[in-house]
């Protein structure tokens, strides 16, 4: 395990909840001094500091949760790059924390991870009451467990997902800036934050298969994207270095939370952006045209703070295979994943706000798609799924959006 001994800068993508002793911020770690750390938002910046009762755990997804020799190691979503982490040898606890009392679950055979901790120093057997909600345990790694006195219950989540957090594993030096998000819960006092807990979240080194020579180019979007990601990556090969936010960055308002993290600390050389392209439509179908245009509207404010070259990409239809849109409900909410919803409603509402900001270029992929219901994509108009599972299809939507960007990057040259 790398230790770097030296302090952090926390880009906020949310706001900063103060109460003396439950103060919260969340971000991407950037290094400062070897003393305390900023978390900086849209408004200033917090000043955290830690001791040596603060406990660091690291945060992952439970479908990486698969130890093997005392190691995890997983894939970074939207990445090659694997991530390894080294568990200690020695015997693992478990406290599963409940936000609602419920006696029946005690009869399970199993228990859903949600408010899974994992520590490696003793854990009294604990069954949950109502003043005191959690699970208390050994915990079998490998089998993934979880014995409290004389009964046992697998750990297993039959449909979601959830993070855990693993304590016992990481220190403070250890929270290494650029590759790792960092939740910060502590007690706020004469303007710092005391960390009490750090959890940090593994992103990966955006940087680490970069070709100095050549511009970065990040493309924000859903599942779609990444059915184009290889004919994007194709078209611009030895162009740009490609780079995807770690995650499905479904709708517009988990653009507006997370962007931050999503854009890193860009203001150092080698991290900055210079080109960005963007889209929110396919999770949106039934949001208002408010909620859309305001949550669309916060992510392009952060994206402009770059000075990268911005790209809108339009949301691709929702195939004939599915039911014909109809009006909007009594709140005013688009009617859902219907034939013919991008085209009356999301897209619509997305050029009335893009048509403000004129140094923002459109790549009209629901168009090139239309453009195709008769050739390329026939066979996709006709179906019921919005993917692009055939590999032409992907490979056709993204060499057009990259055909977009190679144009309008050597136009600004």
């Amino acid at each position: 395990m790398h230790r770097f001994h030296y302090t952090l800068v926390v880009f906020l993508f949310t706001c900063v909840t103060s109460g003396q002793d439950n103060t919260r911020v969340s971000g991407v770690i950037s290094p400062l001094d070897d003393s305390s750390f900023y978390v900086l938002d849209k408004t200033g910046q917090k000043v955290v500091t830690w001791n040596q009762q603060t406990k660091v755990a690291i945060q992952i997804g439970f479908t990486n949760f698969k130890p093997r020799n005392h190691q995890i190691e997983y894939t970074i979503h939207s990445s090659t790059q694997k991530h390894r982490i080294e568990l200690p040898r020695k015997p693992a606890y478990a406290v599963i924390d409940r936000r609602r009392f419920d006696p029946k679950e005690r009869g399970n055979d199993y228990l859903v991870p949600r408010g899974l901790k994992v520590f490696f120093s003793p854990t009294p057997d604990h069954f949950p009451t109502l003043q005191e909600n959690y699970y208390a345990g050994k915990f079998d790694l490998h089998k993934r467990v979880l014995e409290i006195k004389e009964s046992e219950y697998e750990i297993k989540m039959p449909s979601g997902k959830t993070d855990i957090h693993i304590y016992d594993v990481l220190t403070p030096e250890d929270c290494r800036p650029f590759v790792n998000k960092a939740n910060v819960v502590g007690m706020e006092k004469d303007g710092k934050i005391l960390a009490k807990e750090i959890h940090l979240v593994p992103l990966g080194d955006q940087t680490v298969n970069d070709d100095p020579q050549l511009p970065r180019y990040l493309f924000i979007g859903d599942s779609i994207s990444g059915n184009y990601d290889r004919g994007l990556r194709g078209s611009l090969q030895g162009k740009f270095n490609l780079h995807h936010p770690p995650t499905n960055c479904g709708p517009a308002s988990k653009g507006e939370k997370e962007i931050r993290d999503w854009l890193g600390d860009y203001r150092v050389k080698g991290r900055q952006w210079d080109v960005i392209s963007f889209n929110f439509g396919h999770w949106d179908v039934g949001k208002s045209k408010m909620e859309y245009q305001t949550s669309l509207e916060a992510v392009i404010r952060e994206l402009k703070k770059t000075k990268a070259m911005l790209i809108w990409v339009t949301t691709c239809p929702v195939p004939d295979g599915f039911e014909k849109t109809y009006g909007l409900d009594s709140l005013g909410k688009a009617p859902g994943r219907k034939a013919g919803v991008m085209r009356q409603y999301i897209n619509p509402w997305a050029m009335e706000v893009i048509s403000k900001h004129p140094e923002i270029t459109v790549c009209d992929q629901w168009q090139f798609v239309e453009d195709g219901r008769g050739d390329a994509f026939k066979e996709w108009w006709q179906g019921q799924n919005v993917h692009f599972h055939h590999q032409h299809e992907g490979k056709l939507l993204g060499e057009f959006l990259g055909k977009h960007i190679w144009q309008i990057w050597n136009m600004a040259q």
